[in-house]
């Protein structure tokens, strides 16, 4: 039995693609097989919405092989449910990770108010690669959970933590309580290639037009900066991270 476009289980799912309702559910949409089956492995799948065309690719029944309620509706919904031109025929709706951070954290992604979905989950499926131990995300930063944020992670958002703080001043506070160097991009920083980053560092990646503001600088105890050999004055937000990431790395291999 095919579920209607007006029945409550759809319309609530509906209200998920609104940032408000998102957070007073703590719940979110999740598109696409390979998303699907991320959230369905970590266990914070409520339910599934899918449609016949599913079968039409053979092996994407698999992501229905479960005993998580799901709920069949015609591909007119899925593609209502969705915001991709070439939905995968499976949405789900899911919990929202609960985060538990460890003691031992030794390196952290500090995002200060980036605004562009795109350079939030790439910085995000950045720091999975490099085994970053959590993503602090200041108050201002784009919805982690924006359907764009969500596709440039590429499932990465299950993988490591990610903690939410109201300012940067709180965010600096929790990482000097835990040790923590804080590395603020300036101008006048230490070259990125010639900096220590072998303690517990925490890297700051600002706003993509604005970078970070002098009174958050002033609460960083270090300052780095990318060498620019070119004529370009600045590179985009989530190359810059994933170039200080990997020099991190680098340093610590």
């Amino acid at each position: 039995m095919i579920l209607k476009r007006d029945s409550s289980l759809v319309k609530n799912a509906l209200k998920l693609k609104q940032k408000k309702y998102r957070e007073l559910e703590n719940k979110f949409l999740a598109e696409g097989i390979r998303f699907v089956e991320e959230a369905i492995l970590e266990g914070l799948v409520d339910h599934i919405f899918y449609s016949s065309q599913i079968y039409e690719l053979k092996g994407n029944e698999r992501v229905l092989d479960n005993n998580i309620p799901k709920y069949e509706v015609d591909e007119k919904t899925i593609n209502e449910l969705t915001n991709t031109t070439t939905p995968q025929s499976v949405v789900a709706v899911v919990n929202k990770p609960n985060v538990k951070l460890k003691n031992d954290l030794n390196f952290v992604v500090l995002v200060d108010r980036v605004q562009d979905p795109g350079n939030l989950g790439t910085i995000i499926r950045t720091c999975d690669a490099a085994n970053v131990d959590a993503v602090y995300i200041v108050k201002g930063t784009v919805d982690v959970y924006n359907d764009k944020t969500l596709r440039s992670t590429m499932g990465s958002i299950f993988h490591l933590p990610i903690v939410y703080f109201d300012s940067f001043k709180e965010a600096a506070e929790d990482l000097y309580i835990r040790g923590f160097n804080i590395y603020a991009s300036t101008l006048d920083g230490e070259n990125v290639y010639k900096t220590d980053f072998k303690g517990k560092t925490a890297i700051v990646i600002g706003n993509e037009a604005n970078g970070m503001s002098k009174e958050d600088i002033m609460l960083c105890n270090k300052k780095i900066k990318i060498p620019m050999l070119g004529r370009a004055e600045s590179l985009n937000a989530s190359i810059a991270a994933a170039i200080i990431i990997y020099e991190v790395v680098r340093q610590r291999l």
